[in-house]
């Protein structure tokens, strides 16, 4: 499910390089500009040192059983407090809300007509930007915020989405009953499993999936290995969900290592994955001998799962470098 293309078609007499070209000029009209991750710790690079404990569309089974849900949550990994960590803009915008008490305070920035970003369980404190405020790529807009006695140990609530408001989920006449009530701007968070539509049915988007589709803008990317990731990993001829991809060599990772990319292939902004598993994020890189292979960035992780065992965490092995 990568660019919406038939790749059969462009595989057809092309090397890796042709391949990556092909790729690289479809992505390049996705839009305007890139997006990046969300969360960073000061001075290190956005994503290091997290993980998607319940990605997108997913069931969370110790908070919410039973339903989807529409955001990704990033936490610190091996159990480490999130407090306090750096909440940055995705992608330049506007700040088109400001408030609310999630808990915590929640910030939604327009970047283009029908796209929105949503940060949740912010520091009231610590927030840096006001309602009307244009932002860069990057810029911090708040920490994560403590909030004590709550079921779910601190985190960022991240959403990618088409709407500010939207009838049926929180605008004049929602369908189902949420304490977010009516004409609220952050939306409930989770969309029942018994609803007709998925959360991408009715205007959420996969954020991993929107920022891999737009990473290679400018024509060129490095990516860098997390301080968490150490190891082989497999290099394939052609992404890893593909029926024809296997395997060409090993490639060692060590933490800072950078590569550069020739292509990307990531899943559709709509994605209609339930899982982990449907996360599709990898990389054409160049492995500095010569050869190049791809890797898949985004690896589905079990340590969260939905109530039928199928995983709902994600890692990511390599992290896109932004300027």
């Amino acid at each position: 499910m990568g660019l919406g293309f038939d790749r059969r078609r462009f595989l057809g007499g092309l090397g890796a390089t042709g391949f990556a070209l092909a790729l690289r000029s479809h992505g390049r009209a996705q839009t305007t500009f890139a997006f990046g991750l969300p969360i960073a710790d000061p001075g290190g690079l956005s994503g290091d040192g997290f993980i998607v404990r319940h990605g997108f569309q997913t069931e969370n089974t110790w908070y919410n059983p039973g339903h989807w849900h529409t955001a990704e949550d990033w936490y610190r990994l091996n159990g480490a407090d999130t407090a306090g960590a750096q909440v940055l803009a995705v992608a330049e915008g506007e700040v088109v809300f400001l408030g609310s008490d999630y808990p915590g305070r929640v910030i939604v920035i327009e970047h283009a007509p029908n796209l929105y970003s949503m940060y949740g369980h912010l520091a009231p404190e610590s927030v840096t930007v006001a309602q009307g405020s244009r932002v860069a790529r990057g810029q911090q807009l708040a920490t994560v915020a403590t909030v004590p006695g709550w079921i779910a140990p601190s985190h960022l609530h991240f959403e990618i989405r088409t709407f500010l408001y939207e009838g049926e989920v929180n605008g004049e006449s929602p369908r189902y009953a949420y304490s977010c009530g009516l004409n609220c701007a952050p939306g409930p968070g989770y969309w029942p499993m018994e609803a007709p539509e998925l959360p991408a049915g009715m205007g959420w988007r996969n954020p991993t999936h929107i920022s891999g589709n737009r990473l290679l803008l400018d024509g060129t990317l490095t990516v860098q290995v997390p301080q968490s990731t150490t190891g082989p990993v497999s290099l394939r001829s052609v992404p890893w969900q593909w029926e024809d991809s296997y395997e060409i060599g090993l490639l060692d990772l060590y933490p800072g290592a950078q590569f550069t990319v020739l292509a990307v292939d990531s899943g559709h902004d709509s994605s209609t994955g339930t899982s982990a598993d449907a996360y599709y994020l990898s990389y054409l890189i160049e492995t500095g001998n010569g050869t190049s292979g791809w890797v898949r960035a985004a690896v589905s992780d079990y340590g969260d799962t939905g109530s039928d065992g199928r995983p709902s965490s994600v890692r990511f092995v390599l992290l896109p470098v932004l300027s």
